[in-house]
């Protein structure tokens, strides 16, 4: 992280959603999770595609604590680092 500490949370509650794989066009496999819109992917095998549904995991909670040009971080503010475990 730039300029900044890393820290460590340690979440006492988890979040679980339902991933969802489809058959789609020229046999890939189409990855979703239920609840969340927005995450999305398709790859030719269903390990793949659930692989790259992490990733979008991933990137779609990095979106949500991004600052963009329309929200800045607040003076003081700190980020923190999320890591994530398929299991």
């Amino acid at each position: 992280m730039r300029g900044g500490q890393r820290y460590r949370v340690q979440v006492t509650s988890g979040l679980s959603y339902t991933a969802v794989f489809e058959p789609v066009e020229d046999g890939w496999v189409q990855a979703r999770l239920a609840g969340l819109p927005g995450v999305i992917t398709a790859a030719p095998t269903q390990d793949e595609a659930q692989e790259l549904l992490l990733d979008a995991l991933r990137e779609y909670l990095l979106s949500l604590i991004e600052p963009s040009d329309a929200y800045s971080a607040p003076v003081g503010g700190r980020r923190i680092d999320v890591e994530l475990r398929a299991s």
